[in-house]
């Protein structure tokens, strides 16, 4: 799965943001996206860890300041999560499914 994080400074680099998240995800990939606001890039970031420990984790890390800019998370609705559900099948906060 992947989420979108914003909040980054111009001379971010995809090295300083697997880095910076390896504490807390298990970071697969990472590309950023200068085109529009190079003074505010974005990256799209692919981690390899269920989907409920990337929504807790981000959302007890949104808002944090990092040198001077609140980071944002942003995680796709359009994503399929089947694959990354822990095994309680069970839980009530797996993705909405629209028929």
């Amino acid at each position: 799965m992947y989420f979108i994080l914003g909040g980054l400074q111009a001379d971010t680099s995809v090295e300083l943001i697997t880095e910076g998240l390896r504490p807390y995800f298990h970071v697969t990939g990472v590309v950023l996206y200068r085109e529009g606001d190079a003074d505010h890039p974005m990256a799209k970031v692919s981690v390899s860890d269920s989907y409920m420990r990337v929504w807790e984790t981000a959302n007890r890390l949104r808002g944090i300041y990092h040198r001077g800019r609140a980071l944002t998370f942003y995680i796709p609705a359009h994503q399929h999560f089947d694959h990354l559900f822990e095994d309680d099948t069970t839980d009530p906060r797996e993705a909405i499914h629209l028929g």
